[in-house]
């Protein structure tokens, strides 16, 4: 569920984001829940970010830097436990995966809906050209 939201909304981002550097520079007010995440990055940062997700996570392909992580001896303490704890484990970071999509997809739609009010600064500026 938490995946196609997550898909769903970056989808729906690609759709309507018609021109991603009208991005650059622009910061999301730290007003609600739905921005916090957002930092010190623009939303260009962000939209460019999403849309690199949302391709590794469809591709299955994890970054060559990310593949080779080190195992810590925590790590390894788990794994010589064998099979008891594959479930626990699997829930841990099932929920991890469910928490960063969901940061993630309100992150897509916090994007979406601030590129909707730029258009709409910029199409309420036009003034209409008569021949």
């Amino acid at each position: 569920m938490a995946m196609e939201e997550y898909f769903s909304a970056v989808r729906k981002m690609e759709q309507l984001v018609l021109f991603p550097s009208l991005l650059r520079g622009v910061f999301v007010e730290q007003d609600d829940t739905a921005t916090a995440d957002f930092g010190e990055k623009d939303l260009y940062e962000h939209y460019l970010r999403l849309k690199s997700i949302k391709l590794a996570v469809e591709g299955g392909q994890v970054p060559r830097e990310k593949c080779k992580l080190p195992v810590t001896n925590k790590e390894e303490k788990k794994e010589n436990r064998g099979d008891a704890n594959l479930e626990e484990l699997f829930y841990h970071h099932f929920t991890g995966l469910y928490h960063v999509l969901m940061t993630l997809t309100r992150k897509a739609n916090a994007l979406t809906r601030k590129y909707n009010d730029i258009i709409g600064e910029i199409n309420q500026n036009d003034t209409v050209l008569t021949w």
